[in-house]
């Protein structure tokens, strides 16, 4: 019986060294996961951080080349700024002496010159003083009111406005000769276009003028010929006049004809240029 309770006890013990030993050993692999676990989240956290310096470091990157480009618009603003100031003040600028045309030399000359277009307090004047002598009320007279007799220096943001305002009075007016030396042609569209188009409106005129005189004179010789239909219109013109009458020349007959000229002119289209 002594035998058989100490085997039991000897049982009872092995079991509860064994039933320890889980418990141990349970503890072990809990604390083995607790620290899989932390070092996973520190794994992350490194990998967030690092991603997250990346990401600055990109968008450091990218504000220090916006700053490069925002600092490089800002020069050319003050240049044009400064441009700007140059022409209110009526002196030459830089862009006048680069790739100069012969056709824009007097157009240069005229912009470096200190004459009224130059000169922004005499061309306001001269438009406030327009506007006022006009009746009735206008957006334009209301504009140049302002300005009729300012006692201080205007402030640069308004001289710019006055500029804006005379570059729509030159636009207007240069459309309206363009229309009525170009009548069936499309209207530039751009103020470099107008421009480009009003250099050659001189030769363009000298045209005109050519085509109106063999206009009125096909005119005139026609209507001779009404008259006399044997008559050689060629001729007539270029022929001497006859023997022993050479004081009949045509100057001597420039009042008599002046009457019917008129009427000549006002039945002439002007609409077909002759070459």
């Amino acid at each position: 019986m002594n035998e058989v309770a100490t085997l039991k006890e000897a049982v009872s013990e092995a079991e509860r060294n064994a039933s320890a030993g889980r418990t141990e050993r349970e503890k072990q692999e809990a604390r083995v996961a607790e620290v899989r676990q932390e070092l996973q989240a520190l794994v992350e956290k490194h990998e967030s951080l690092e991603r997250d310096s990346k990401t600055r470091e990109s968008e450091l990157a990218s504000a220090l080349e916006s700053a490069k480009a925002a600092k490089a618009e800002a020069q050319k603003a003050l240049q044009k700024i400064e441009a700007i100031k140059k022409i209110v003040a009526g002196k030459a600028f830089f862009m006048q002496s680069k790739h100069v045309k012969a056709n824009y030399l007097l157009l240069t000359r005229i912009r470096s010159s200190p004459g009224v277009f130059a000169d922004l307090p005499r061309s306001v004047s001269d438009d406030a003083a327009f506007y006022r002598a006009e009746e009735g009320s206008s957006t334009e007279k209301v504009f140049w009111s302002q300005y009729a007799e300012a006692g201080h220096p205007v402030p640069l943001s308004d001289q710019l406005k006055q500029l804006v305002e005379l570059h729509k009075l030159a636009e207007q007016a240069m459309k309206g000769l363009i229309v009525r030396l170009w009548p069936k042609e499309a209207m530039p569209g751009s103020y470099f276009g107008l421009v480009r188009r009003l250099v050659d409106a001189c030769p363009w005129v000298e045209v005109i003028k050519h085509s109106a005189c063999i206009e009125g004179a096909r005119r005139a010789l026609a209507c001779a010929k009404v008259h006399c239909g044997r008559m050689d219109a060629e001729k007539l013109v270029t022929d001497a006049p006859p023997p022993g009458k050479e004081y009949r020349t045509p100057e001597v007959y420039y009042k008599g004809v002046l009457k019917g000229a008129h009427p000549i002119a006002g039945e002439c289209s002007k609409d077909v240029i002759f070459e």
